[in-house]
Formats: C-alpha cells, sequence, structure tokens
C-alpha cells in the first residue's frame, strides 16, 4: 500500500477514534449499589466526564486534528501529527492513572445518594469497559500522530484555488471602478 493510500484511512481512523474517545467518556465508567436498613438500594454510577472532565475535551481536540490534516499544508500537518502524539500519549496516561478521581466521583455520587445514611459504604462496585475502550482510542491516535509526521510530506493538500490570489493589492478605488464599468471585482 502507498503511502498516498494511507492518507483516507488515516483520517477517518483519527475521527474514529476522537468520537470513540467521546462517546466512551460520556458511559458510565463505574457503578455501585447504596443500601441501608430501611430504604431502597440506590444505583449509583459515575461516567467518564465525571470522573475525568478533560478526556471527552482531549476527544475533540483529536477530531479536531483529523479534520485539520484534510485542510492543512505540509508543515501544519507535521505539527499536527506531532499534537495526536502528544494528546494521544497523555490521554492514555490521563485514562490509565484516573483511580484517585474515579474513586472522589464515585465518593461524591455516593454521598449525593438517597440511599446514603452517613455511615454506609457501597456493596459492589462494577467497573466497566469503557476506559479501556477511551484509552485504547487515544494510544490509537498517537500512533496515528506518528504516521501523520511521517507520512506528511507525501500527502496530496488542497489546490491552490482555496488559497487567496498573492500580489492582489486592489484598492478601495479599483474595486468601486470594476463595478463602474460592469466588471466583477472578485474575478
Amino acid at each position: 500500500m502507498t503511502s498516498r493510500r494511507l492518507y483516507v484511512p488515516v483520517v477517518l481512523t483519527l475521527l474514529a477514534c476522537g468520537g470513540l474517545a467521546f462517546f466512551a467518556a460520556s458511559r458510565t465508567w463505574v457503578e455501585a449499589t447504596v443500601r441501608a436498613k430501611g430504604l431502597p438500594p440506590d444505583t449509583v454510577a459515575v461516567s467518564g466526564t465525571d470522573a475525568q472532565p478533560l478526556v471527552p475535551a482531549l476527544a475533540l481536540v483529536v477530531v479536531t486534528g483529523a479534520l485539520a490534516v484534510l485542510a492543512a499544508s505540509v508543515r501544519i500537518r507535521w505539527v499536527v501529527g506531532v499534537l495526536m502524539v502528544v494528546v494521544g500519549v497523555g490521554a492514555a496516561i490521563l485514562v490509565a492513572t484516573n483511580g484517585t478521581s474515579l474513586d472522589g466521583a464515585l465518593d461524591d455520587a455516593v454521598r449525593g445518594s438517597t440511599a446514603f445514611t452517613g455511615d454506609n459504604a457501597p456493596d459492589a462496585r462494577h467497573v466497566v469497559v469503557w476506559p479501556v475502550l477511551a484509552g485504547a482510542a487515544f494510544v490509537l491516535a498517537g500512533l496515528l500522530g506518528l504516521i501523520v509526521v511521517r507520512l506528511a510530506g507525501t500527502w496530496p493538500t488542497m489546490g491552490s484555488r482555496y488559497e487567496s490570489p498573492a500580489g492582489q493589492a486592489d484598492t478601495e478605488d479599483d474595486l468601486w471602478a470594476a463595478l463602474d464599468e460592469g466588471r466583477d471585482p472578485t474575478e
């Protein structure tokens, strides 16, 4: 497979990684049941956004980086690729070390439970797969950032027709004169 053929899959996979990490952050990362004598049990859930508010923001950075690869020049793609590596590795570490923040968010949710009486603790904790998926998405985004850095120079860029014309120094008087002559001054 040539490097030019990797362009679309890399961009689409970066978009998917950012989307998966954002979705995973909105799902339940840990849940517990609070029981108290004489009260009905209450199940409390903590999402990734509650535990780590930075995770969905970093997922949006990955999505934005994927879109920037589409529209950027080679130099900017290198910068975006390095940013994807840094964000991917940093966010994966953040997700992997979320233990204390997840515990703190669960404690807050337990204290806000209708079954919490002050001296009872949750019965059991059930950690689900979403933190693992978010971490894996960020690791993959970091690896794709390395591919962007490596192959940015071989990928096509947007044509010059999307850039402003160089050397066009029309003054306001020139624009009015063109209109007076019946010409379109934007051509």
